[in-house]
C-alpha cells in the first residue's frame, strides 16, 4: 500500500500542493492516464471544499490518498459546517463540475459526516491489469 496524508490551510494554494504531492507520490505506481484523473478529481474535491466548507481562519483541509492493489482511494476533509454536498448538473450558476466529474471517473464516491465533512471516491488503479 502506498499512502500519504497532508493538511492545508484554506488557501488557493492548497490545490496547487495537493496535485503536486500526487504526482510526486505516484507517478511511479500509477498509469498516466489514472494519475491524470486522480489529479482532477484532487482538484475538485479540495476546490470544493475551499468554496463550500464554510471555513474560518484555523480551519484546514485534510487529503488522504492511498493506492491499495488495484483502487486508489482519495479523501479530502473539511471541519464542515454542515453545508450540503449534492451532485447538480454542471453548468448551473457557472459551477457543477467537482461532482459530476467524480460521478464520471469514479467507480464509487460517498460524503461521511463525522466532526466534519469528508468527500471519498474511489477508482480502479490500472495496477494487475
Amino acid at each position: 500500500m502506498d499512502a500519504f496524508e497532508l493538511s492545508f490551510p484554506p488557501a488557493p494554494s492548497a490545490v496547487t500542493r495537493a496535485r503536486n504531492e500526487i504526482t510526486e507520490r505516484f507517478a511511479s505506481s500509477l498509469a498516466v492516464r489514472v494519475l491524470e484523473d486522480v489529479r482532477l478529481l484532487v482538484t475538485e474535491l479540495i476546490t470544493n471544499a475551499l468554496r463550500h466548507g464554510q471555513l474560518v481562519t484555523g480551519d484546514r483541509v485534510s487529503l488522504k490518498a492511498m493506492v491499495i492493489d488495484d483502487l486508489v482511494r482519495i479523501e479530502v476533509r473539511d471541519p464542515g459546517h454542515d453545508g450540503d454536498v449534492v451532485l447538480r448538473k454542471p453548468g448551473v450558476r457557472g459551477g457543477g463540475y467537482g461532482l459530476y466529474l467524480v460521478e464520471l471517473l469514479a467507480k464509487r464516491w460517498g460524503v461521511e459526516r463525522n466532526g466534519g465533512t469528508t468527500v471519498w471516491c474511489e477508482l480502479p488503479s490500472g495496477v494487475g491489469r
